[in-house]
């Protein structure tokens, strides 16, 4: 049988009471009562319950963070991983947890929303993507529930959020590619839902016309992001007769699967076609050949995004802040001509 605070009260020869103030460190209680309460709570391995201290405290401790898929699919993905990495490094600094739950649609990411800011469990919840029309974000701001947006929102000035500069870094890698001689690249896996593609639309069309290349909408490919396969979209292009000499992938994976549509079909990557990615996962690396690739820094925005939940949370002046994380562009094989 669990130990109760009655028992720990019964124990020590206080009340119940007394035992609470304890355990949310009241500055009424003399320190001698408080060492002789905590060391029969050790004694009796006694754990208070965390929905009980927040009814008392009103905090838990407790930060909800919301994988825009179900989390079994989105560990498949380094991302992820590598981004909770930075939020539950920050949580664990600030000596909170993080409880992590997975939508697989607006449907189920609604319901999830309704029971974490009425159930009094978390104190805050971090998204983890920013869609052009977000439910999610709606419905937070309309209860003025505490988040976190790991994404540049269409109302940016509405929302705390934490992401790179997207539209900077595909000018960069466009305006790399274009350096390289490349004046015929495409452009693959944007989505019209998800404003980080788009932004990296905006930044690669900008490059070519700062260089004064046409924008081709054959070489522009629309897909699911990071739901979507690189050979599928590689497919789209030769259907449409385009011969890029360079392709740009909105994330690596596509890139990878545009790189094996390529050998497949005899196209040898880089010297008839460069490959760039989006995201720089530990496999950029160990694939043939290396890939180039953006580094966003994921473990820096999870970081950034909880600490940013944290002011937000503690501070007594509600106002809306934005952090921009730095990337950088990695240079490896897949671009490199022999």
């Amino acid at each position: 049988m669990a130990v109760t605070i009655n028992d720990i009260a019964k124990a020590a020869g206080v009340s119940p009471s007394t035992v609470s103030r304890v355990i949310s460190n009241n500055p009424r209680i003399s320190s001698a009562t408080r060492e002789k309460v905590l060391k029969i709570m050790k004694e009796m391995d006694y754990h208070p319950n965390v929905i009980a201290r927040s009814l008392v405290n009103k905090s838990t401790g407790i930060v909800a963070v919301l994988i825009p898929s179900n989390t079994e699919k989105a560990f498949q993905h380094p991302f992820y991983p590598e981004i909770l990495r930075g939020i539950t490094s920050a949580a664990y600094k600030n000596q909170y947890k993080i409880l992590i739950s997975g939508a697989s649609d607006i449907k189920e990411e609604k319901a999830i929303i309704r029971d974490f800011t009425r159930n009094g469990l978390v104190e805050g919840i971090i998204l983890l993507t920013s869609r052009v029309k977000d439910s999610a974000i709606a419905a937070l701001k309309k209860i003025d529930f505490p988040f976190v947006v790991v994404g540049r929102p269409v109302n940016e000035n509405e929302v705390n959020w934490v992401d790179n500069n997207n539209f900077d870094i595909s000018y960069d890698l466009t305006s790399y590619l274009i350096s390289q001689g490349h004046n015929k690249i495409a452009f693959i896996g944007v989505s019209s839902q998800y404003i980080v593609t788009l932004d990296r639309l905006e930044g690669y069309k900008k490059a070519l016309q700062d260089n004064n290349i046409a924008v081709n909408e054959n070489l522009i490919v629309e897909g699911k992001f990071m739901n979507d396969t690189g050979d599928n979209l590689m497919q789209r292009i030769f259907e449409r007769g385009e011969k890029p000499t360079a392709i740009i992938a909105c994330d690596d994976f596509l890139a990878f699967g545009a790189i094996k549509s390529l050998v497949e079909k005899g196209i040898k990557v880089p010297n008839d076609i460069a490959v760039a990615g989006f995201n720089n996962v530990p496999l950029c690396d160990y694939f043939t050949p290396s890939l180039t690739s953006v580094d966003v820094n994921a473990f820096d925005l999870g970081a950034k995004a909880f600490e940013m939940l944290m002011i937000y949370i503690k501070s007594h002046v509600k106002s809306f802040n934005r952090a921009i994380i730095p990337a950088r562009l990695v240079i490896r094989n897949s671009t490199l001509r022999g």
